[in-house]
């Protein structure tokens, strides 16, 4: 090889390499974890924001442990409206957070991104405590999880379904704080990957931040979010159990893909 060709490459090296490196450690930093997750919101950060339009309101002023750069565990808790939910709250929370996701609604196809996500898989109808005790897991290192607990998106939309007690466990057993958050104005489609599609202009309002590890009861701390997201929104609560409506029908209900 001539020596020419051989400075050029070590120019090359010298240059690439530390961009490389600059540039991997800038996307770890943009809410922790992996290279692939901060590549994932800045992809994600550019598509909420253009396509949905998204205004964040609230979020200026998040306690610790919510903030960027924030050590600690954290519970994020939502009102379940479309299937972009977690894209658009991950956009508001500088810090990774992991989803409890059902798992029917885990396409194969994006294998990737559920790795790189480490979304908590959690299988209506089963004894699912391996889930949970990973989320507690994560909770217990620092670690934010989300949680949609009406158990699947609300149909129709505008109205607040019951929250599953699971949420209350969670808090009690992490003792981690809860953020509470009011999603809106979503896209109303007939399948949740169908709000991926479709243009809006999407709302994401902090509703506040609750300490819960002394409520004993589950139900009773569960109960609490729900009705501080309903006296927060106004929309008429539908005591109607998605998960429960899936129990008595399961071939009616099934995850819509």
């Amino acid at each position: 090889m001539p020596p020419t060709l051989w400075i050029i490459l070590l120019a090359a090296a010298m240059v690439g390499i530390p961009a490389i490196l600059w540039t991997a450690r800038s996307l770890r930093a943009r809410i922790g974890g992996s290279v692939m997750v901060g590549l994932l919101d800045l992809v994600n950060m550019g598509y909420v924001r253009w396509w949905h339009r998204l205004k964040l309101v609230g979020f200026d002023d998040l306690p610790p442990p919510f903030r960027k750069g924030d050590v600690g565990a954290g519970i994020v808790v939502a009102n379940h409206s479309a299937g972009i939910d977690p894209l658009v709250v991950q956009a508001g929370i500088r810090r990774f957070i992991r989803w409890m996701m059902w798992a029917d609604m885990m396409l194969p196809v994006l294998g990737f991104v559920w790795k790189a996500a480490r979304i908590l898989p959690v299988s209506y109808g089963k004894k699912d405590t391996t889930t949970v005790r990973e989320a507690i897991r994560h909770l217990k290192s620092g670690g934010l999880v989300g949680i949609f607990p009406e158990g699947a998106i609300t149909r129709p939309p505008g109205e607040i379904r019951p929250f599953q007690a699971g949420v209350g466990l969670v808090a009690r057993m992490s003792k981690a704080p809860v953020l509470l958050i009011h999603i809106h104005d979503t896209p109303y489609t007939p399948t949740a990957f169908g709000s991926v599609f479709h243009r809006s202009r999407t709302v994401v309002e902090v509703v506040g931040v609750f300490d819960l590890k002394d409520v004993k009861d589950p139900e009773a701390a569960t109960a609490r979010l729900h009705e501080a997201l309903a006296q927060h929104c106004g929309w008429p609560v539908n005591e109607e159990s998605i998960l429960e409506m899936w129990r008595e029908n399961p071939d009616e209900y099934e995850a819509p893909v």
